[in-house]
């Protein structure tokens, strides 16, 4: 969980550059003299299809993120309950031992 944290204002600082450039890709550069107008709308294509794949990698990645956080909280939470029930059956364990053996009239799960 802690790498998880560590990791998280790195991953928000990618995001916010990768939509800086996905932002600054979308604005359409000056067409420059003694350049063919095919050749510049080309350029403009490729930028933009650039621009929407990253923007499409951030998606994927942020719920990929997303779902690995989720995941690990639920195993985390299984894991309590495990513990939690280990420790209570070895806690009846230890009280047998103490008490000696009850009757089974008065044992706690009956």
């Amino acid at each position: 969980m802690k790498l998880i944290l560590h990791k998280a204002p790195l991953f928000i600082t990618m995001l916010m550059l990768l939509s800086r450039v996905t932002a600054s890709a979308n604005e359409t550069a000056p067409s420059t003299t003694g350049t063919e107008p095919g050749v510049v709308v080309k350029v403009e294509k490729a930028i933009e299809r650039g621009a929407k794949a990253t923007a499409s990698g951030v998606e994927r990645g942020a719920k990929a993120a997303g779902r690995g956080i989720e995941r690990g909280a639920k195993a985390a939470a299984r894991g309590v309950e495990r513990g939690a029930k280990a420790t209570g059956n070895a806690a009846h364990t230890v009280a047998k031992k103490v008490s000696g053996s009850p009757t089974p009239s008065s044992s706690p799960g009956k």
